[in-house]
């Protein structure tokens, strides 16, 4: 708990001091990329999912796709590299800030081709300069960007906003999907994976998983909420009432979590009224992958 006050205090000291942010933002990488492979391979799986869904649930593979936007591409571009493997050609990544450095993505696409060797290599040969290699296959990196996104309408026939839509408030959230709705083709597909626990568990793991449940939206809001962690806590039904705000039809919704283990997490650290309205096994849901279909 003390870790978690810490780092809190931290972050919001950082927020009000010149430089900070850049300071707080080379800390970040530093310990998230400190093992390249272990964060490549994690995309990897997701990837891999991703192309299980696309075939299974949306009727389709990768090849049979024209343009792909990524929301929120984070430090490493894997789940582009991967779609790119399997047939997809012209791709955008946006975020809103610049994390992804061409020589990270350099060396996670040589991690890739060593896991899963291929005729033709992901990356760069040795004399090609890292800053022109994504375009070369036909991946754009736009960053800092935040929507409504300068691209034309339908100009895409896939969405894809992996671990980012944690993040946004409800009304940026509705405004997110909208924005996804009027980029998509009809009949585009949008995939989406979110993670529904308290993110500060992974710097401090003596936190229930659900801890940041227990406060109040006021006290959340005041205290606790961020610009480098500004967790929105909704849980997976409430994603699901917004997504089909927008026009989409939801072609497939998996949650995880909600057992016997993830109940008593939830009793560690229990709810505030806030809350009450939603059932236990609801709030105890850990994750969600789905894929909807634009009308």
């Amino acid at each position: 708990m003390m870790r978690f006050l810490a780092k809190v205090a931290i972050q919001r000291l950082i927020g009000t001091v010149p430089g900070g942010a850049a300071r707080y933002e080379r800390t970040r990488r530093r310990r998230i990329l400190a093992d390249l492979e272990e964060v490549t391979v994690q995309k990897l799986g997701v990837a891999g999912r991703y192309l299980e869904i696309l075939r299974a649930a949306g009727g389709t593979e990768a090849e049979a796709l024209t343009d792909h936007l990524e929301i929120g591409g984070g430090w490493l571009p894997v789940i582009p590299l991967i779609l790119r493997r399997h047939g997809l050609a012209r791709q955008t990544i946006i975020d809103v800030a610049r994390l992804m450095r061409p020589e990270d993505a350099a060396a996670a696409a040589a991690i890739l081709d060593r896991l899963d060797p291929a005729a033709v290599p992901l990356a760069p040969a040795a004399d090609e300069p890292p800053a022109g290699w994504l375009e070369r296959l036909g991946i754009a990196y736009h960053a800092p960007l935040s929507p409504p996104l300068p691209f034309p309408d339908a100009g895409f026939d896939l969405i894809t906003a992996t671990q980012v839509l944690q993040y946004p408030a409800p009304d940026q959230l509705r405004a997110i999907h909208r924005d996804a709705a009027r980029l998509l083709r009809p009949g585009g597909l949008y995939l989406l994976s979110i993670e529904l626990t308290d993110l500060y568990h992974h710097f401090d793991p003596a936190l229930p998983r659900f801890h940041f449940l227990r406060y109040s939206e006021t006290t959340w809001r005041r205290w606790f909420d961020n610009p480098y962690t500004p967790l929105n806590r909704l849980r997976a039904v409430q994603h699901r009432t917004l997504l089909e705000e927008a026009p989409f039809d939801v072609l497939f919704w998996e949650t995880t979590g909600g057992g016997t283990d993830d109940l008593a997490e939830l009793r560690r650290a229990p709810p505030h009224a806030d809350f009450a309205h939603l059932p236990d096994r609801e709030l105890a849901r850990d994750g969600l992958i789905a894929l909807a279909r634009r009308r």
